[in-house]
């Protein structure tokens, strides 16, 4: 079940960043159009969201147009990708 789980997730990651992805290659640098990604709360580029292994990954929200303004505020007008991130269980 857990490999079901992890394939759908992997699955939607795909879909959003190849939905979002520049027409150039991601250079790190904040492009005015992508979304914000906030990885745990943490504004990330997008070049380090792609790289992130996936299996990290709890869960993923979209935030789009006038719902990202209303949550976010209007810097997010081009949209929002929260990730969560599991908690590590080491001690």
């Amino acid at each position: 079940m857990k490999k079901i789980g992890s394939v759908i997730l992997m699955s939607m990651l795909t879909f959003i960043l190849a939905a979002q992805k520049p027409s150039t290659a991601p250079t790190g640098k904040s492009d005015p159009v992508m979304p914000v990604y906030l990885v745990d709360g943490v504004e990330t580029p997008y070049a380090k969201v792609v790289k992130m292994n996936t299996a990290l990954i709890a869960s993923m929200d979209v935030y789009k147009g006038p719902d990202a303004i209303a949550k976010f505020g209007a810097k997010y007008k081009h949209g929002v990708v929260l990730v969560k991130l599991k908690k590590s269980t080491k001690k």
